[in-house]
């Protein structure tokens, strides 16, 4: 029994890293193939963030997961509040630092780029991987696998962007950060299509903001995130709903 309990929490790691896996060898492929359709540069991205979306909602569709994951058009005004600290972190980049805001395509095509990042990136994690970790894992190790994983899946821009390897593991870092809060609010309250727009409006915020936020408002945002995670884990049960409870509520 014990070791059938370890084997059924190994194979939800296996799958949840499969998944992160999977989502990297989209993007891959999508760079790899973009040059033969003539497109170079942030048009690959684009194709690439469009190919990951579509790898996404297989994803949620592999796994029957559609009715799980928290789409629902209203949750709660708790529900609402809780999303503050998230909506702070999105607001922290429109602070402007040292550097330069994006350029061509403008801020249209960035808007939607940045759409497809934030809905593929939530399906995929705290989507299929926290909901698969929920029900194998306790709630605080299901989070933080959650967010490890979300963090270390930036990784990728060492062989996407040739981004320097001390900025790629601060990247790393504070996105898991970044990923732990959403993975506990999402743990706690399973409302996902606030987060993708939130994620979105990070993203791109931070793409057409010169330069990153000041340190010292980069460090609070990230003591208020941790702390709000901390507080949904603390308060009662997850509202990420059950197989059977999803299989009753439809044959209702």
């Amino acid at each position: 029994m014990h070791g059938g309990l370890w084997g059924d929490r190994g194979r939800a790691l296996t799958l949840a890293v499969g998944l992160h896996a999977g989502r990297f060898g989209v993007i891959m492929l999508a760079l790899a193939v973009a040059p033969a359709l003539g497109l170079r540069g942030w048009y690959a991205g684009l194709l690439a963030n469009l190919l990951c979306c579509a790898y996404a909602v297989a994803v949620v569709l592999a796994l029957r997961l559609q009715g799980r994951l928290g789409l629902a058009r209203w949750r709660s005004a708790l529900a609402l509040w809780w999303l503050c600290p998230i909506a702070l972190e999105a607001l922290s980049w429109l602070v402007p630092g040292d550097g330069a805001g994006a350029g061509a395509p403008g801020p249209g095509w960035w808007a939607l780029s940045m759409l497809l990042v934030g809905v593929n990136e939530e399906l995929v994690s705290r989507g299929a991987v926290l909901t698969v970790l929920s029900e194998r894992f306790a709630a605080l190790p299901a989070v933080l696998l959650t967010a490890a994983l979300f963090g270390l899946q930036h990784l990728s821009a060492l062989v996407t962007s040739g981004a320097p390897l001390g900025d790629t593991l601060w990247r790393v870092g504070t996105t898991a950060i970044y990923g732990f809060a959403l993975a506990a609010y999402q743990w706690r309250f399973c409302w996902l299509w606030p987060l993708i727009l939130l994620h979105a409006g990070s993203d791109l915020a931070g793409v057409l903001t010169p330069g990153a936020p000041p340190d010292w408002l980069e460090a609070a945002v990230l003591v208020v995130l941790v702390g709000s995670g901390v507080v949904h884990l603390r308060q009662g049960r997850s509202g990420i709903p059950t197989p059977s409870t999803t299989r009753a509520g439809a044959a209702g």
